[in-house]
């Protein structure tokens, strides 16, 4: 297929996508109640794919859909043993919690338009009560602030010593100070979403904590409770634009929801994970699953791609959606431009440690104080979630970020839940006895994953954001962290979407 035969071109589909849910690709393919489609390994076979995939989450699941959908033939891998990458619903835990991506912005076209077309089911944050906490049943909404040590209610805090804010600021709660303070002048809010890359902005590229002091003028205290809530390593190697364009992007997909009359946000009926399962049923030649990759080899005229379990697929050209820690690992001949080495080796991903309980007892009954939990402390945050039946408790989540949750890469899963639960009920003690362990869930100790979302540190946004989107040879790149516009979810969309676009005007 030559670039005029595409049905569609890049520009009306980019446009056409900006619509929520009435426009885009019809593909013509329903939702199964069946297992994923996968195909059987085999091992150095003679047959050349137009394209393969490398990865079956979002990004390279909605690549694969759409070079389909203009008569390639697509061979998609997975190095994991399940679909999805970092969207992952825990179906084994009550409530069936996300322990990915787990709200889909109201503003998330390409999202929203693929989940319609798969004839999934949405639940809106209306219907949940989520964003607000105020669904029936189970504890009351509210948080209980344990800060250096001592407890403090949210009708203390605003008189409390250890409140390092000033005048009217002294209202706002732990918990909200790294988003309203982050958004607060933000340089690029209201701006096109593609400003962030821009050199006019370069002068935020420096560490959030330095930003927050010199251009607000927040105390170091401010500083170190904003960073129990910062989703990257620390506050003081991510780039300030990493959080500007964060909370941009969080404001204009909210404004456009309002204003199209659309919910805040949306989750798959039954867990997002659905999605991508029926994203890759729908492909003819399904999804190959624990297909590690470990080389990638360009000759010019194909690629070649080999696996840890022995296997290797050619293609013409493919398309690369591994997270950058991942790439570390896959040994690319050719060898990759100096500038895309620096980046796989230099660019990290947020980490995080997730404890999932069971509740056996209503403890904030004993001791009369909110139910969830936010912290300086070892555990930082924790929340009893209301997931069940009209709103009823189903679970629980303690959950850290940040280098903190590096000290759990010393224990295995029962002791990291033995540890949470002690700290747990050191800090609170109606906790003893009250919560049984579940599931521990970290997606940078999936060697996978490597990593939560992308982070920008200070410095790599003027080094690496205009050339990630840029291909090798016949190798095309995808995921969140080369996306322009959007982040997260829709993010993963829209990166799916360019590395299709341009495969196919090369094909």
């Amino acid at each position: 297929m030559s670039a005029s035969d595409h049905k569609l071109s890049r520009r009306s589909l980019l446009a056409g996508s900006a619509a929520l849910g009435i426009s885009g690709l019809t593909i013509g393919c329903q939702k199964s109640d069946s297992e994923p489609k996968v195909q059987d390994g085999f091992r150095g076979g003679s047959l050349l794919y137009d394209a393969i995939v490398i990865g079956a989450g979002l990004s390279g699941l909605h690549a694969a859909r759409l070079l389909e959908e203009q008569g390639l033939n697509v061979l998609t891998l997975e190095g994991r043993n399940r679909l999805g990458g970092r969207v992952y619903t825990l179906m084994d835990v009550p409530g069936n919690p996300e322990a990915g991506g787990e709200w889909i912005g109201g503003n998330y076209a390409r999202m929203l338009n693929t989940a319609r077309q798969l004839g999934l089911g949405l639940i809106s944050s209306e219907d949940t009560g989520s964003y607000s906490g105020a669904a029936a049943g189970g504890p009351p909404p509210g948080k209980y602030y344990i800060i250096r040590g001592e407890g403090i209610s949210a009708e203390e805090w605003p008189d409390h010593k250890l409140n390092p804010m000033k005048g009217d600021d002294r209202e706002m709660l732990p918990d909200r100070m790294l988003f309203d303070l982050s958004h607060r002048e933000n340089p690029l809010s209201g701006k096109p979403l593609d400003d962030w890359i821009k050199p006019e902005y370069a002068q935020y590229d420096i560490p959030h904590s330095d930003y927050m002091r010199e251009y607000l003028g927040m105390n170091d205290e401010t500083v170190r409770l904003m960073n129990v809530t910062i989703h990257t390593e620390h506050i003081d190697s991510t780039s300030a634009i990493n959080e500007l364009r964060r909370y941009a992007v969080g404001e204009f997909n909210s404004k456009m929801a309002k204003d199209r009359g659309q919910p805040r946000g949306w989750q798959i009926e039954g867990g997002n994970s659905l999605i991508t399962k029926a994203m890759a049923e729908s492909l003819t030649n399904g999804v190959l699953l624990e297909k590690t990759v470990h080389t990638i080899e360009d000759s010019g005229s194909e690629v070649a791609v080999h696996c840890t379990d022995g296997s290797s697929y050619r293609a013409k050209q493919i398309v690369n959606s591994m997270p950058l820690s991942v790439m570390r690992d896959v040994k690319f001949t050719e060898r990759l431009p100096e500038l895309w080495a620096d980046a796989i080796a230099q660019m990290t991903y947020g980490i995080s440690m997730q404890m999932h309980f069971q509740v056996d007892r209503p403890f904030w009954e004993e001791d009369g104080l909110p139910a969830n939990i936010w912290t300086d402390g070892d555990f930082e945050r924790f929340a009893v979630l209301k997931n069940g039946e009209n709103g009823e408790v189903s679970s629980a989540i303690a959950y850290v970020n940040g280098n903190d949750a590096y000290r759990y890469d010393f224990m295995d899963d029962d002791q990291v839940m033995a540890y949470t639960q002690d700290i747990l009920a050191k800090a609170r003690p109606s906790m003893k006895d009250a919560l049984t362990p579940l599931k521990v869930q970290s997606c940078h100790r999936d060697k996978h994953g490597a990593g939560d979302w992308m982070v920008w540190q200070a410095g790599q946004v003027g080094k690496f954001a205009k050339h990630l989107r840029e291909p090798h040879g016949n190798i095309h790149f995808a995921g969140e962290h080369t996306a322009l516009m959007e982040r997260g979810m829709e993010g993963a969309f829209e990166s799916g979407e360019r590395a299709a676009f341009d495969l196919l005007t090369r094909t």
